[in-house]
């Protein structure tokens, strides 16, 4: 969930390129990049940056949702434990990083940002100073629409540079990853089970359900998305406050450039309040989840069962590396279920219930 955080980061890094590019000057340069620092810490509290939030938000579980997880798959690719059990290299991550956020600079070349970036120029041009809620509805629409457009165009390249940077192995044991976590995960996703070696039929037939409950998923999220949102927010107001810190007492302008456009440090952990709202959120999504679920298990064949329940039961080590702790004996929250040696019963990520109810519809199902 983090993707949405720093396309917000990105979009006011943008506008402190758009303040700062038009003069040379050191001085002239100085003010242009306090305004935009000001302006930045305005707009990051508007109820726009909010709705950007949401936005972006809603964009990442849908993106989940119809498999295009890289979101998280970039998040995962930040920590050095799960890099290390996929075997990506350092090359392979940067190549990643580097094509979805460049380097700022580059910005004003990239030939999809630049119209972008021309468009947000104008728009300030004129627009009056001050907080964007100065400005006419009309400019707050076109801003809104901006930031849509960036978010589309992170989302884009994401997307292809995750597929085309990772080995058909790597990807494989992402699909596994979620498979054996699906329990934690209130989202379950067809690309998941590709890993369970589905035929062409199969994976049509999955992507069937998938399009025909969209509709009903939108709604499933929706406490999901607030709960994210408000935390995603103390996180942001912990990250503008250390970036006050840093920026006391640098005049020059370079230097508070380069401090602006860095990656923060802080890192927000959870309240057990805060673990409380996010595990009674999973839960409201819950039913549906269970429902697509079990209408997606119908699809698989007996084996494919048995190798989801030894993904789920007898992960591989790399997945409990992936995972930063064995999933079986850790750290879950409270109230939330933990797999285990009994995993089998109501509240299961394939309960008994089922099981049995499939028996009686399908005596025997095979590829």
């Amino acid at each position: 969930m983090k993707n949405c955080f720093l396309s917000l980061i990105l979009l006011f890094a943008l506008a402190t390129l758009v303040f700062a590019q038009s003069d040379n000057n050191a001085a002239a340069r100085l003010e242009a990049l306090q305004k935009s620092r000001e302006m930045q810490r305005t707009q990051m509290n508007s109820p726009e940056s909010q709705q950007v939030m949401r936005n972006s938000m809603r964009r990442s579980m849908m993106s989940n949702y119809e498999g295009s997880n890289q979101g998280m798959v970039m998040g995962m690719l930040q920590m050095d434990h799960v890099r290390e059990a996929l075997g990506v290299t350092e090359e392979q991550k940067q190549r990643i990083q580097n094509a979805t956020f460049p380097p700022m600079d580059a910005w004003q070349n990239d030939p999809e940002f630049k119209p972008i970036m021309d468009e947000m120029i104008k728009l300030r041009e004129g627009a009056p100073a001050g907080p964007l809620e100065n400005a006419s509805e009309e400019t707050r629409r076109r801003f809104s629409e901006i930031q849509d457009k960036i978010q589309d165009l992170i989302f884009k390249r994401m997307t292809n540079k995750v597929n085309d940077n990772l080995t058909p192995d790597q990807r494989r044991k992402i699909q596994e990853y979620n498979i054996s976590t699906m329990v934690y995960n209130p989202i379950v996703s067809p690309s998941m089970f590709e890993a369970l070696d589905l035929s062409d039929e199969q994976k049509e037939h999955l992507n069937e359900i998938q399009k025909e409950m969209k509709p009903e998923f939108e709604k499933s999220i929706e406490k999901w998305v607030n709960v994210q949102v408000k935390w995603q927010e103390k996180f942001r107001k912990a990250r503008e406050d250390e970036l006050d810190e840093k920026l006391k007492g640098v005049t020059d302008p370079d230097e508070m450039e380069r401090i602006m456009q860095e990656p923060g440090t802080t890192n927000h952990t959870r309240t057990p309040e805060e673990l409380q709202e996010l595990i009674e959120a999973v839960g409201s999504g819950r039913a549906f989840a269970d429902k697509l679920k079990f209408r997606m298990f119908d699809v698989l064949t007996d084996e494919q069962m048995e190798r989801m329940a030894q993904l789920i039961d007898n992960p591989p080590d790399y997945i409990k590396k992936m995972q930063g702790r064995d999933i079986h004996t850790g750290d879950s929250p409270p109230g939330e279920w933990k797999p285990g040696p009994d995993s089998w019963k109501p509240g299961d990520p394939i309960p008994e219930e089922y099981r049995e109810e499939r028996r009686a519809r399908f005596p025997k199902r095979t590829q």
